[in-house]
């Protein structure tokens, strides 16, 4: 039995609320939730600490804060961690293990005990010590931008915000092509990019000059991003693809509640893409047609994965403050 749990965003945390002012149930929340539920359920490997499940945990504590309503099984994922990152040894610095600190910072808000976050903040600033450059691919600015920018403003970090701006510098000169507005690869690298993106956006001051300069990079690729939307919704390399499809969805639509992307312009191609998100659903809420990672197979409907999940639940969270009767 799920049981309510009401919860408001306010100047970047999470307050609690009377269960009154709580929004009106509607469409994408509903949808929202069996998603959520639907995963939980019936996923797969649910148990490991991986990017995709902390990919999952993100989205699935974005359901929370929107709907009220809880599966509760982020916490007992993060306590089973051990609030540790599944950090290689040998790779200590990759992107990929420090996307599990995403959902530790939104657990965080409700359990905010120190031991929580202290092995991410342990990791990012030995990073900031170390100096050197590890983000390979644009999906580093979806699996390590968002923790690095949450840390160091969290913590009045300077130099962990500088750090990260560097890396995000130096990975847009290799991988981004200024005139097309594209990221190298394919149209999920492009996804994981300009979610990223939307992150650091919303989590930094509107003031901020780093965030002028995401927003720029941002409102550069979703020009781009809105040309090679499927006539269908979705986006896709070799087909239509859940996963680049709830992220560029989800991009579209934080740019637009960040005030960086024209709503008349750019909230059609959000709206389009939930709906298409709507037809990969099965019929107990289980998302379909997911790309595995940066792969150039094409997806089939019985292909799902939790960071496409996760991902299809930040999409409805920005959507719902867009939604007429949400």
């Amino acid at each position: 039995m799920r049981t309510p749990l009401f919860v408001g965003a306010l100047a970047g945390s999470l307050l609690l609320v009377p269960a009154a002012a709580q929004a009106v149930p509607c469409a994408v929340t509903d949808t929202m939730v069996e998603a959520s539920q639907a995963w939980v359920t019936r996923g797969t490997d649910l148990a490991a600490n991986t990017w995709s499940n902390a990919g999952f945990h993100t989205g699935n504590l974005a359901q929370v804060r929107t709907t009220g309503i809880s599966n509760h099984k982020t916490w007992p994922w993060v306590q089973a961690n051990h609030y540790l990152l599944p950090v290689d040894p040998a790779h200590p610095f990759a992107p990929d293990a420090q996307a599990t600190g995403e959902p530790y910072l939104d657990v965080a808000y409700f359990h905010p005990e120190p031991e929580v976050l202290q092995p991410l903040r342990d990791n990012l600033r030995a990073q900031v010590r170390d100096g050197g450059t590890y983000w390979r691919s644009p999906d580093a600015l979806n699996m390590a931008l968002p923790s690095f920018t949450r840390i160091a403003l969290a913590d009045h970090d300077q130099a962990m915000l500088d750090y990260s701006f560097r890396s995000y510098q130096s990975l847009k000169a290799r991988t981004f092509n200024e005139f097309t507005g594209l990221w190298s690869l394919n149209a999920q690298t492009n996804g994981w990019a300009v979610q990223g993106l939307a992150k650091a956006v919303l989590a930094l001051p509107a003031d901020h000059p780093y965030r002028a300069e995401y927003a720029r990079t941002l409102a550069k690729s979703v020009r781009t991003l809105t040309f090679l939307q499927r006539h269908d919704g979705f986006w896709g390399t070799t087909g239509k693809d859940s996963g680049a499809t709830a992220m560029i969805t989800y991009a579209i639509a934080a740019g637009v509640n960040a005030g960086v992307l024209d709503r008349a312009t750019y909230l059609p191609h959000a709206q389009k893409g939930w709906q298409a998100l709507l037809t990969a659903l099965d019929a107990g809420g289980l998302l379909g047609w997911t790309a595995a990672r940066n792969s150039w197979r094409p997806a089939s409907a019985d292909d799902s994965a939790g960071f496409a999940v996760g991902s299809l639940l930040l999409a409805g969270q920005q959507l719902v403050p867009l939604t007429p009767g949400c």
